[in-house]
């Protein structure tokens, strides 16, 4: 060793000693820091995974603070005006995320990152920056080895500007580049330093593209981008060969470049053959307004010598696919193909190659007429109607529906309901007469049943939504399939009848918002494996209330989840459920009910049920002790969702929540859960023992002489009358003059379209009168022949003014209400439109037809009956435009003859 060497090893001694000490200083002045740091004017906050964070975005800045802790991670100055000088970052060496979106830029100083070497994130999406050697100078980079994403995309709109790879070339760690594309996109030689280069995104959805035409020569020095995005680029050409160098590619999207066209599409596959390609997006490549798309089998030509698994052409507007398309996709896992016009053709038989396929996407389509040979049922359109069928009343045997049913062979119906052991609150079994009962049912005896094997044989989900199928699901077969889940929601399906041979696999049924009035009994009988059932947003009270012997449900003895929510249910038959002993949750809210009829003891599964946004004033005893039956062998809690009901606490519901507050019952949402003391108080369910407490102590009487007992029993019972005679008291008036009007020599009408005395009786209030007498009797009598009741001039003198309005109702074969704010101030006016829905719901036809004839201040002033109908779409405006006025006439016609 020579003395130089011992002179300078003590040098380089403490020099080593010197930084170790304030790298220890650093560390410790980040672990010092408060967890929220104000550097003014930027906001500095520390956290245990991202270090110290500076915000200074939108603080009208032009330089870097220099207050700011040189020990930052993450400098935030995104909608600032920064103006970058040489050495603006050389004090954040352990910065690793700068975002400088937003700020104006124009160009770049070479010096400006110096010191920033940690850098590992860049953000200058949204500024000013062209794309030339001069914005971007070579060795602006230099110093950043580390930075692993780039998004510098939304700078330019030059179509004749060029990829600064001479600048660009120094981030030899660059995994992610987000950049705008230009017309001459073209990777220069300085990409092809860029090894570790995986994701390439040249986007337009949030930058700027304008590549009209991809080059052979385009992607030459990026042979190891895996990721490549070229959506919305405006693309209509590209060469042969042009996506050949990238022979790593994993996914490609060139979705929403509407001249490109599946021919050009097609071409430009060969140069991906043999490549590792997995997922290739071409959505919405066709004109906006294209017609009679088809998608051949020569546009796939090359898709033979891919491992495509993955493949998404949504929003073409495809009508068709040849006979080899199937053949050409056999690889395929997944695909999407919504919003697209797909009809029936000989195609779908094909399907049955794709033997890979698991997964098809095929929301918001724009279905074609039905299958030829459909018939009417009841009036309604159908759709999969077996073929020469024929109808014939059937009892249900004895023996139980299996799935394993040929579909060769007619199915047999479900059994006879052999009730289980319900035990009720006095351990008594519940009536036997039930058992001997035999439910009487239309089915369809079949001479061919058609058997489709349109679904690829391992196909486990299939989603349908938002697809405008209306249509009735008559008796259907497939050939064996793999199918677990099963979104048909959002349609329009006016009747579920079945059976369905051939979903012995299926898991989950998503039925939701139909408007569907009809479920059979014989619907769900082969889907024994369904773990979870959603029918809500449904009209299917009238087929649940009849379902007296639980048939419906009979063979779901997996169910795990079932929702019936907004479907208009009252009440519902009690052993309706009675097979259902794996359900855990059971959602029934936003219905009508008012009592609970339903037993749910024998479900020990049970963890949650939703009766929120009904109309119970008190949770029933009866309902409390079967959840206690169902927790005695349960350490767990149960859930029970009672929020949105007119809840009443006082002394007449006490017992009710006493036994609330003593079960193992944990109300959800008890903030939100609310109940009316006497006094107009509301109080929450965030402490119902406090409820009880109050409720004790006020109801807490003595009684020392046995009259005054009597004297209370007898007006506790008056008030129990009462009260079932108020909670009843539109049926009440309902039957009360139906029955009247049977006695006093009326006859009810039939269901046939003549037997109507009038076509609508018109419900107004007073003040809209001129509305009524000139314009609705000029157009709908003199101009359209029609028959309107109108109480001021058809009611029958002498009589009472409700029996007139019952009479009018059910004389008449629409009610139509004159909405407007002096319409609900009318308490006439809210009896007119009660009586109205109780005859719809009691005759199963439709009655009520609103006419929204003035603006209201506030739409939750709305009754409940009349935010139903306006919920789901069924009133007619009325124009304020006088050409508009002629359409709504016609309208309002078509909807009182319906």
């Amino acid at each position: 060793m020579t003395s130089s060497q011992l002179v300078s090893s003590p040098s380089r001694d403490m020099a080593l000693i010197l930084r170790m000490t304030l790298l220890l200083g650093s560390v410790n002045f980040i672990h010092c820091l408060p967890s929220n740091v104000t550097c003014m004017p930027c906001v500095c906050t520390v956290t245990a995974k991202d270090g110290i964070i500076a915000d200074c975005s939108n603080k009208m800045l032009k330089s870097v603070p220099k207050n700011i802790s040189s020990a930052v991670s993450t400098l935030l100055m995104s909608n600032n005006s920064i103006e970058l000088a040489a050495r603006s970052f050389d004090r954040f060496s352990f910065m690793e995320y700068l975002d400088l979106s937003d700020n104006a830029l124009t160009s770049l100083n070479v010096d400006s990152f110096v010191g920033a070497a940690n850098l590992k994130r860049l953000n200058l999406h949204g500024n000013r920056i062209l794309l030339n050697s001069k914005s971007y100078p070579k060795g602006a980079f230099r110093q950043q080895k580390k930075l692993h994403t780039l998004d510098i995309a939304g700078n330019t709109e030059d179509l004749d500007a060029k990829y600064p790879d001479a600048c660009l070339g120094d981030l030899v760690a660059l995994r992610t580049l987000i950049i705008d594309g230009v017309k001459n996109a073209i990777f220069g030689k300085g990409f092809a330093k860029l090894k570790n280069l995986t994701t390439l995104i040249l986007s337009g959805k949030r930058g700027h593209c304008s590549i009209y035409t991809l080059y052979n020569e385009s992607f030459l020095n990026t042979p190891n981008v895996r990721h490549l995005d070229i959506s919305y680029c405006g693309v209509s050409f590209i060469e042969t060969n042009a996506f050949g160098p990238m022979r790593n590619i994993d996914m490609l999207d060139l979705s929403h470049n509407h001249g490109l066209g599946f021919e050009t599409l097609g071409n430009s596959l060969f140069g991906l053959q043999f490549s590792p390609l997995r997922v290739l997006k071409f959505n919405s490549i066709m004109k906006p307004f294209a017609i009679g798309v088809e998608l051949k089998g020569d546009h796939l030509r090359y898709i033979d010598n891919l491992t495509l698994t993955e493949l998404h052409c949504d929003a073409n507007r495809i009508e068709l696919l040849d006979a080899e398309c199937a053949k050409k996709l056999r690889k395929v896992q997944i695909v999407s193909a919504k919003s697209n016009r797909f009809t029936y053709g000989q195609y779908l038989l094909n399907l049955a190659v794709m033997t890979n396929l698991r997964k098809i996407y095929l929301m918001n389509q724009y279905p074609s007429d039905p299958l030829q040979g459909d018939k009417a049922v009841h009036g309604e359109r159908t759709h999969l109607t077996p073929m020469n069928s024929v109808k014939k009343k059937t009892e249900l045997t004895q023996q139980p529906a299996t799935s394993q049913s040929p579909p060769q062979q007619r199915p047999v119906p479900h059994n006879d309901i052999n009730i289980v052991s319900f035990q009720t609150e006095n351990n008594s079994r519940i009536d036997e007469q039930l058992q001997k009962n035999i439910m009487t049912v239309e089915v369809t005896e079949i001479e061919t049943i058609p058997v489709l094997n349109s679904i690829p044989p391992n196909v486990t989900f299939v989603n349908l939504s938002h697809s405008r199928f209306d249509y009735s699901i008559n008796e259907i077969g497939f050939y064996p399939n793999q199918v677990k889940v099963l979104d048909l929601s959002r349609n329009s399906f006016t009747g579920l009848v079945g059976p369905i041979h051939g979903v012995d696999s299926l898991e989950f049924l998503d039925f939701t918002d139909n408007n569907c009035k009809l479920l059979s009994p014989t619907f769900l009988m082969y889907a024994s494996s369904l773990k979870v059932l959603n029918i809500s947003k449904n009209y299917l009270y009238q087929s649940l209330k009849s379902d007296i012997k639980g048939h419906i449900f009979f063979n779901l003895t997996n169910l795990e989840i079932l929702r019936i929510s907004n479907n208009l249910i009252l009440d519902l038959p009690l052993p309706i459920f009675q097979r259902l002993n794996n359900l855990q949750i059971l959602d029934l809210s936003w219905n009508m009910m008012e009592a609970w009829t339903v037993i749910i003891s024998h479900m020990s599964f049970l963890t949650s049920l939703d009766l929120s946004n009904n109309r119970f004033e008190y949770v029933p005893k009866s309902l409390t002790d079967q959840i206690n039956l169902i927790m005695n062998l349960r350490n767990d809690t149960f859930h029970l969702n009672i929020q949105g009901n007119d809840l009443i606490c006082d002394c007449s519901t006490l017992e009710f929540l006493e036994a609330l507050s003593e079960s193992r019952i944990s109300i959800d949402r008890p903030d939100d859960t609310r109940c009316r003391l006497n006094n107009g108080e509301r109080m929450k369910f965030n402490n119902i023992k406090n409820i009880v407490w109050r409720l004790q102590k006020q109801c807490k009487t003595v009684v020392p002489l046995l009259a005054a007992t009597l004297s209370g029993v007898v007006a506790f019972m008056l008030i129990v009358a009462a009260g079932i005679i108020y909670r009843y008291r539109w049926k009440l008036r309902y039957l009360y003059y139906t029955t009247r009007r049977k006695y006093r020599g009326y006859q009810r009408l039939g269901e046939g379209e003549d037997n109507f005395t009038y076509d609508a009786f018109v419900s107004y209030a007073d003040e809209d009168r001129g509305f009524v007498v000139e314009d609705m009797r000029n157009m709908l009598e003199r101009h359209h022949g029609l028959r309107l009741c109108i109480h001021h001039r058809d009611f029958m003198v002498g009589e009472a003014i409700t029996a007139n309005i019952m009479n009018a109702v059910q004389s008449s074969r629409k009610t139509i209400v004159v909405l407007s704010s002096n319409f609900l101030k009318s308490k006439w006016c809210d009896y007119e439109v009660h009586m109205a829905k109780l005859e719809s719901i009691h005759t199963g036809r439709d009655v009520l037809c609103v006419v929204w004839y003035a603006e209201l201040p506030d739409n939750s002033s709305l009754s409940r009956d009349l935010q139903d109908e306006v919920q789901y779409g069924t009133y007619i405006r009325y124009p304020t435009a006088e050409d508009e006025k002629l359409e709504f006439w016609e309208n309002l016609k078509a909807a009182i003859s319906y």
